[in-house]
Protein backbone atom coordinates (compact mmCIF):
# COMPACT_ATOMS: atom_id res chain seq x y z
CA UNK A 1 0.00 0.00 0.00
CA UNK A 2 1.48 3.23 -0.91
CA UNK A 3 0.20 6.56 0.92
CA UNK A 4 -3.31 7.50 -0.08
CA UNK A 5 -3.88 11.34 -1.52
CA UNK A 6 -6.83 13.44 -2.56
CA UNK A 7 -7.49 14.08 -6.02
CA UNK A 8 -8.93 16.15 -8.36
CA UNK A 9 -8.52 15.15 -11.91
CA UNK A 10 -10.05 17.36 -14.75
CA UNK A 11 -10.87 14.93 -17.74
CA UNK A 12 -10.39 16.58 -21.28
CA UNK A 13 -6.79 16.45 -22.17
CA UNK A 14 -5.80 15.32 -18.82
CA UNK A 15 -7.39 11.77 -18.30
CA UNK A 16 -9.06 11.74 -21.77
CA UNK A 17 -7.28 11.85 -24.96
CA UNK A 18 -9.99 14.13 -26.61
CA UNK A 19 -8.61 17.59 -27.30
CA UNK A 20 -7.98 16.36 -31.10
CA UNK A 21 -11.84 16.03 -31.49
CA UNK A 22 -12.69 19.48 -30.22
CA UNK A 23 -9.83 21.09 -32.68
CA UNK A 24 -11.39 19.21 -35.55
CA UNK A 25 -14.68 19.05 -34.68
CA UNK A 26 -15.88 21.18 -37.51
CA UNK A 27 -13.86 19.38 -40.14
CA UNK A 28 -15.02 16.13 -39.01
CA UNK A 29 -18.80 16.99 -38.96
CA UNK A 30 -18.68 18.65 -42.40
CA UNK A 31 -16.43 15.39 -43.67
CA UNK A 32 -19.69 14.00 -42.25
CA UNK A 33 -21.94 15.89 -44.52
CA UNK A 34 -20.20 15.79 -47.57
CA UNK A 35 -18.02 18.99 -47.50
CA UNK A 36 -14.71 19.48 -47.99
CA UNK A 37 -13.47 21.71 -45.02
CA UNK A 38 -11.52 25.48 -46.07
CA UNK A 39 -7.96 25.61 -44.54
CA UNK A 40 -8.65 27.94 -42.46
CA UNK A 41 -12.11 26.64 -40.56
CA UNK A 42 -9.89 26.56 -36.99
CA UNK A 43 -9.21 29.78 -37.40
CA UNK A 44 -12.71 30.98 -38.66
CA UNK A 45 -14.85 28.97 -36.34
CA UNK A 46 -12.33 28.88 -33.19
CA UNK A 47 -14.28 31.70 -31.02
CA UNK A 48 -17.62 31.58 -32.69
CA UNK A 49 -20.39 29.51 -30.97
CA UNK A 50 -21.90 25.80 -32.30
CA UNK A 51 -24.67 28.31 -33.26
CA UNK A 52 -22.40 30.92 -35.45
CA UNK A 53 -20.52 28.19 -36.74
CA UNK A 54 -23.90 26.55 -38.04
CA UNK A 55 -24.85 29.57 -39.66
CA UNK A 56 -21.09 29.81 -41.06
CA UNK A 57 -21.85 26.14 -42.17
CA UNK A 58 -25.12 27.43 -44.22
CA UNK A 59 -23.72 30.78 -45.59
CA UNK A 60 -20.72 30.58 -46.49
CA UNK A 61 -20.03 26.80 -46.98
CA UNK A 62 -23.19 25.56 -48.47
CA UNK A 63 -24.29 23.25 -45.65
CA UNK A 64 -27.92 22.69 -46.31
CA UNK A 65 -30.01 22.58 -43.39
CA UNK A 66 -30.93 25.20 -40.15
CA UNK A 67 -29.26 26.29 -37.45
CA UNK A 68 -30.93 23.90 -34.95
CA UNK A 69 -30.95 20.78 -37.17
CA UNK A 70 -27.34 21.53 -37.67
CA UNK A 71 -26.14 21.78 -33.97
CA UNK A 72 -28.57 19.17 -32.40
CA UNK A 73 -25.90 17.10 -35.06
CA UNK A 74 -23.30 18.40 -34.11
CA UNK A 75 -24.11 17.77 -30.39
CA UNK A 76 -25.00 14.15 -31.41
CA UNK A 77 -21.40 13.65 -33.32
CA UNK A 78 -19.79 14.72 -29.84
CA UNK A 79 -21.80 12.55 -27.29
CA UNK A 80 -21.31 9.65 -29.71
CA UNK A 81 -17.24 10.04 -29.42
CA UNK A 82 -17.46 10.50 -25.69
CA UNK A 83 -19.66 7.73 -25.56
CA UNK A 84 -18.30 4.79 -28.21
CA UNK A 85 -15.01 6.14 -29.03
CA UNK A 86 -12.47 8.47 -27.47
CA UNK A 87 -9.91 6.71 -25.49
CA UNK A 88 -7.88 7.74 -22.13
CA UNK A 89 -4.18 9.21 -22.56
CA UNK A 90 -1.31 6.34 -22.03
CA UNK A 91 -0.62 5.52 -18.70
CA UNK A 92 -3.67 6.83 -17.63
CA UNK A 93 -5.76 3.81 -16.42
CA UNK A 94 -2.63 1.75 -14.96
CA UNK A 95 -1.78 5.03 -12.90
CA UNK A 96 -5.90 5.72 -11.66
CA UNK A 97 -6.22 2.13 -10.60
CA UNK A 98 -3.22 2.24 -8.98
CA UNK A 99 -4.05 4.98 -6.59
CA UNK A 100 -7.47 3.67 -6.31
CA UNK A 101 -5.98 0.69 -4.76
CA UNK A 102 -4.14 2.95 -2.18
CA UNK A 103 -7.14 4.11 -1.49
CA UNK A 104 -6.78 7.89 -2.53
CA UNK A 105 -10.15 9.39 -2.96
CA UNK A 106 -10.92 10.97 -6.00
CA UNK A 107 -13.59 13.17 -8.30
CA UNK A 108 -13.27 14.07 -11.55
CA UNK A 109 -13.84 18.60 -12.47
CA UNK A 110 -14.67 19.07 -15.68
CA UNK A 111 -16.11 21.64 -17.92
CA UNK A 112 -17.77 18.70 -20.24
CA UNK A 113 -21.55 17.23 -19.70
CA UNK A 114 -21.60 15.02 -16.29
CA UNK A 115 -23.20 11.87 -18.32
CA UNK A 116 -20.96 12.04 -20.79
CA UNK A 117 -17.87 12.33 -18.42
CA UNK A 118 -19.15 8.80 -17.27
CA UNK A 119 -19.74 7.71 -19.78
CA UNK A 120 -16.29 8.13 -21.20
CA UNK A 121 -14.85 6.55 -17.79
CA UNK A 122 -16.79 3.60 -17.10
CA UNK A 123 -16.16 2.62 -21.01
CA UNK A 124 -12.80 3.13 -20.58
CA UNK A 125 -12.42 0.84 -17.38
CA UNK A 126 -12.27 3.33 -14.73
CA UNK A 127 -15.31 4.85 -13.55
CA UNK A 128 -15.98 3.17 -10.38
CA UNK A 129 -12.36 4.84 -9.09
CA UNK A 130 -14.32 8.18 -8.93
CA UNK A 131 -16.20 9.23 -6.23
CA UNK A 132 -18.33 12.05 -7.89
CA UNK A 133 -17.63 13.90 -11.31
CA UNK A 134 -18.46 17.60 -10.66
CA UNK A 135 -18.88 19.92 -13.84
CA UNK A 136 -18.40 23.66 -14.09
CA UNK A 137 -22.17 23.95 -15.08
CA UNK A 138 -23.02 21.78 -11.75
CA UNK A 139 -21.66 24.39 -9.70
CA UNK A 140 -22.21 27.40 -11.27
CA UNK A 141 -18.39 28.19 -11.81
CA UNK A 142 -15.61 28.95 -13.95
CA UNK A 143 -12.57 26.98 -14.01
CA UNK A 144 -10.86 30.41 -14.51
CA UNK A 145 -10.75 31.51 -11.19
CA UNK A 146 -10.09 29.49 -7.42
CA UNK A 147 -14.07 29.33 -6.06
CA UNK A 148 -14.58 25.89 -8.48
CA UNK A 149 -11.40 24.06 -6.50
CA UNK A 150 -12.16 25.56 -3.28
CA UNK A 151 -16.18 24.55 -4.10
CA UNK A 152 -14.98 21.07 -5.35
CA UNK A 153 -12.47 20.37 -1.92
CA UNK A 154 -15.26 21.51 0.45
CA UNK A 155 -17.89 18.88 -1.72
CA UNK A 156 -15.51 16.41 -1.35
CA UNK A 157 -14.09 16.94 2.52
CA UNK A 158 -10.98 17.99 0.78
CA UNK A 159 -8.25 20.35 2.20
CA UNK A 160 -7.02 22.19 -0.42
CA UNK A 161 -3.11 22.36 0.81
CA UNK A 162 -3.40 18.48 0.98
CA UNK A 163 -5.32 18.43 -2.85
CA UNK A 164 -3.34 17.43 -5.96
CA UNK A 165 -5.04 18.85 -9.10
CA UNK A 166 -4.62 17.38 -12.43
CA UNK A 167 -4.84 20.07 -15.50
CA UNK A 168 -3.87 20.85 -18.70
CA UNK A 169 -4.92 24.40 -19.48
CA UNK A 170 -3.24 27.10 -18.31
CA UNK A 171 -5.94 28.99 -17.02
CA UNK A 172 -7.35 26.13 -14.94
CA UNK A 173 -3.94 25.27 -13.64
CA UNK A 174 -3.29 29.43 -12.13
CA UNK A 175 -6.71 28.84 -10.96
CA UNK A 176 -6.30 25.77 -8.55
CA UNK A 177 -2.72 27.39 -7.64
CA UNK A 178 -4.64 30.24 -6.50
CA UNK A 179 -6.75 27.74 -4.51
CA UNK A 180 -4.25 26.71 -2.87
CA UNK A 181 -4.17 23.40 -4.38
CA UNK A 182 -0.72 21.26 -5.48
CA UNK A 183 -0.88 20.83 -9.11
CA UNK A 184 0.48 18.46 -11.98
CA UNK A 185 0.50 19.72 -15.39
CA UNK A 186 -0.57 17.00 -18.13
CA UNK A 187 1.02 17.98 -21.59
CA UNK A 188 -1.40 17.88 -24.50
CA UNK A 189 -0.35 19.26 -27.89
CA UNK A 190 -3.34 21.63 -27.14
CA UNK A 191 -1.71 23.28 -24.44
CA UNK A 192 2.19 23.22 -26.60
CA UNK A 193 1.65 27.38 -26.97
CA UNK A 194 1.65 27.79 -22.89
CA UNK A 195 3.86 25.17 -21.88
CA UNK A 196 7.02 27.34 -20.63
CA UNK A 197 4.16 29.13 -18.86
CA UNK A 198 2.50 26.02 -17.60
CA UNK A 199 6.24 24.85 -16.67
CA UNK A 200 6.41 27.71 -14.36
CA UNK A 201 3.31 27.83 -12.61
CA UNK A 202 2.87 24.40 -11.63
CA UNK A 203 4.67 22.48 -9.03
CA UNK A 204 4.86 19.33 -11.27
CA UNK A 205 4.54 18.47 -14.64
CA UNK A 206 3.58 15.36 -16.66
CA UNK A 207 4.66 15.09 -20.47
Amino acid sequence: MGIMADIIFDMDGTLLDSMGMWENLGSIYLLKKGITPPVDLKEVIENKTLEEAAEYFITDLGLEGNIKGIVREILSLIEDKYRYELELKPGVKEFVLSEYEKGSRMCILTTSDRDLALAAMERNGIGFCFKEVFTAETLGLSKRGPEIFLKTCELMGFKPEETTVYEDALYAIKAAKAAGCHVVAVYDHMNRNDWDEIKSTADVIIK
